[in-house]
């Protein structure tokens, strides 16, 4: 975590505290509590690396002697911290329990048994570079590819496994300060192409963002009688001389058969699909954490609007019923009514669409159970949608979808903005209300 400059710019930039607090001090509070996370992840009972998601933003965390700042500051800091570990990849954001569980691929200290049958390496890369972080936006963003999913983690080391369910991983061992050595290892059984994509994708990792990356792949005896079959070939030297002077085999020291250096897979490594294949890859996942990241930024919009406009904010847990947060109104004396309205959180321009015949914005829903739980709620329920530009609306929903009187499947977004002065009519026009 060696960088929280962006999300102190970010709260500047929302002017959540005075003008003579940003936004130098606001990036040293973030370090602060950054390493508060840190402390606390690191004394997880089972060195398993996490945290629960309601703990951090509850402000449960291991701050030594340093003060705390008052409670809805902390707030405000607490939840860009939270978009910033889950923006920067260096979290696994897993359902756990009505919140959601961080893990931390970096800070995982369960030491993995001794496995006599562990997979052979393949390849390893040396490099140089932030250790930490590399590693862990490497695990997270290979969690999320439909090709590769999180298996196991274990210190310094991640088990994946295939769509098909066969096993390969990464080892992490560090070296002098600020270098370490991936070692990616497969199980004989996985298939070519997830070998070769797999592969490619920590090239590509490594290569964009760390330093002085050598790749060196380990070559094995073919023939099945010899008895260095299936293992690596450890002479790495004799392996660089030929390839220096152009040879493009060497022979196994055990049995004199000779072992190809530029075989099918380094050949199909370099090749244009395979490339595509894992670039396709590195998209997929960044449009993952892409989509997580604006929806956290989102819920901590409704939360500073809804608290600037003196009203109570609660995400929801579970959002099966396409209920992502509440409102609850306060009265003149500031006592909590049960008065509220219900919300259905969307960043992201893919949301709406523009009707061709008219121009009008209209939101598709992809989930009827949802529209007829709209529908039939006894309290409004306002769709909310951020747009990239950073404007936020909102809409009631519940109202569009019981004037159609049958099931429909899109609505046509008429909303407006979603502020401080839009929360307030909405207060005033609830305590009105004759509804419970």
């Amino acid at each position: 975590m060696q960088n929280v400059e962006t999300s102190g710019k970010l709260i500047s930039s929302c002017g959540a505290f005075p003008k003579p607090l940003r936004p130098r001090f606001i990036i040293r509070l973030l370090s602060r509590y950054a390493a508060a996370v840190v402390r606390r992840v690191r004394k997880h009972p089972q060195e398993l690396g996490c945290i629960r998601e309601d703990e951090l933003l509850g402000g449960e965390l291991d701050y030594q002697d340093f003060e705390r700042l008052p409670l809805d500051d902390e707030k405000v800091i607490l939840r860009a911290l939270l978009e910033t570990f889950v923006s920067r990849a260096w979290c696994l954001r897993q359902p756990c329990d009505g919140s959601a569980l961080l893990t931390f691929p970096s800070y995982f200290r369960r030491e993995r048994k001794e496995q006599p049958g562990h997979p052979n390496v393949l390849v390893t890369y040396r490099f140089s570079g932030h250790v930490e972080d590399l590693y862990a936006t490497l695990v997270v963003r290979l969690h999320h590819t439909e090709a590769f999913e999180a298996d196991a983690l274990w210190k310094d080391a991640a088990d994946f496994k295939t769509q098909t369910g066969q096993s390969l991983g990464l080892k992490l061992v560090r070296e002098a300060e600020g270098a370490a050595r991936l070692e990616v290892y497969f199980n004989p059984d996985v298939d070519e192409s997830s070998r070769l994509v797999f592969l490619r994708y920590v090239h590509n990792h490594l290569t964009e963002h760390a330093q002085d990356v050598m790749r060196l792949r380990h070559y094995c005896c073919g023939n099945r009688k010899c008895d260095a079959h299936n293992q690596p070939f450890t002479d790495q030297a004799k392996i660089d001389r030929a390839l220096a002077s152009g040879k493009d085999k060497i022979f196994c020291p055990d049995c004199g058969k000779a072992i190809i250096l530029r075989d099918v897979m380094e050949q199909k490594f370099d090749s244009p699909a395979v490339k595509e294949q894992a670039r396709q890859m590195q998209v997929e996942s960044q449009i993952v954490i892409d989509n997580e990241s604006r929806e956290l930024i989102l819920v901590g919009h409704a939360f500073t609007i809804t608290a600037e406009a003196g009203q109570i904010f609660r995400p929801t847990p579970n959002s099966d019923h396409g209920i992502d947060g509440e409102i609850e109104f306060k009265d003149d004396q500031g006592r909590a009514t049960g008065k509220r309205l219900y919300l259905q959180l969307k960043s992201g321009d893919s949301y709406l669409t523009t009707r061709k015949r008219d121009g009008a914005e209209v939101f598709q829903i992809k989930n009827e159970r949802w529209a007829d739980y709209w529908r039939q709620h006894a309290y409004p329920v306002l769709l909310v949608i951020r747009t990239s530009d950073g404007e936020i609306r909102w809409m009631d929903v519940s109202e569009y979808l019981r004037k159609a009187q049958q099931p429909i499947k899109q609505v046509v977004f008429s909303g407006e903005r979603f502020d401080v002065m839009s929360v307030r009519r909405w207060r005033d026009a609830a305590l009105r209300s004759s509804l419970p």
